[in-house]
């Protein structure tokens, strides 16, 4: 998650007590919370996010809070649905949607001004069916999550593109796509990898911050294209950035291989180049060793012998 990120989350989670705090008390709060290594211009980005989103409003001068609706206190932050295989209590699926849903999607949601919404979390009298159309058709934006290729998520996520309304779609990593499906754009997760976790929180802030939710009717005709667009071309990027990062690995390992087999091959080629003799002294040096007066004897053989090959007139005793 990035720096502006984790300040937006948290300024939310500190003014959640819809009470006004000046900048100084939010800068206390994001100090205690672990939130300090930041450059003014990212507090103030994020400040200027919010008050754009229309999730914080400004009540005095460096005095925010979370904007609300006079009548009752609503909270005006914009909605997100997700759609989902959630499968029943206790199994695997179900463990799946509810880690996906608070590690990742909450987190970025909230930090971009949205608040979260899952139809089995809902307290609706209408149909479950009915909810969710409802939902499709009226939330600003919707994640959906491909995982395990459920049918109810595919129709779901059809009838949503049919609104023409944002949406973003997810899948676990390494599974496929369905070929009648496969140019549909989407992030990978792994929930078992913290470093993928970060990457996928700050690309999904990313890819909603490029989108016009948030703009009144007015400006979002006239630039909610170009947002959508650049929304739409982000998971994109990031897959042949992802691309690319494996192609540098491959080469990595190739290289370490090519030099490995060279190394290899040098050792085997000077084991090869020995000479006789010195493959005669590795053999006999270390029981040399252990018998010190048969190496004096030896020695001595090695002088006389040396001595003939000088003067081979004279004979030893």
């Amino acid at each position: 998650m990035t720096e502006s990120a984790r300040i937006q989350e948290n300024l939310l989670n500190f003014l959640s007590d819809n009470r006004p705090h000046s900048v100084q008390e939010i800068k206390t709060y994001l100090e205690q919370a672990g939130v300090s290594n930041y450059s003014e211009g990212q507090f103030s980005g994020s400040i200027n996010t919010l008050m754009r989103n229309k999730t914080i409003v400004k009540v005095d001068r460096a005095v925010y809070a979370l904007n609300r609706e006079n009548n009752g206190g609503k909270n005006y932050m914009r909605t997100c649905f997700v759609v989902s295989p959630i499968g029943d209590a206790g199994s695997e699926t179900r463990d799946n949607a509810d880690k996906l849903l608070k590690h990742i999607i909450v987190p970025v949601c909230n930090s971009c001004g949205f608040s979260v919404e899952r139809v089995d979390q809902l307290n609706d009298f209408d149909s479950i069916t009915q909810t969710i159309i409802e939902k499709l058709q009226s939330a600003d934006l919707v994640i959906a999550d491909i995982s395990e290729h459920n049918p109810n998520v595919f129709y779901e996520m059809g009838y949503r593109k049919c609104t023409g309304k944002p949406i973003i779609h997810l899948k676990r990593k390494n599974e496929h796509i369905p070929f009648d499906v496969n140019t549909i754009r989407t992030f990978e997760y792994d929930l078992t990898d913290l470093d993928s976790v970060e990457a996928i929180k700050d690309r999904l802030q990313q890819t909603i911050s490029a989108f016009s939710i948030a703009e009144p009717a007015s400006e979002a005709e006239s630039g909610g294209a170009q947002g959508e667009s650049l929304a739409n071309v982000l998971p994109t990027l990031y897959q042949i950035q992802d691309s690319i990062a494996e192609l540098k690995d491959e080469i990595r390992r190739k290289d370490t291989e090519t030099i490995q087999a060279i190394m290899q091959t040098s050792l085997n080629n000077a084991a090869r180049e020995e000479s006789t003799d010195a493959i005669m002294v590795k053999a006999l040096l270390p029981e040399l060793i252990k018998n010190p007066q048969t190496f004096a004897n030896l020695m001595q053989l090695a002088d006389i012998a040396n001595s003939r090959k000088k003067n081979p007139n004279v004979r030893g005793k």
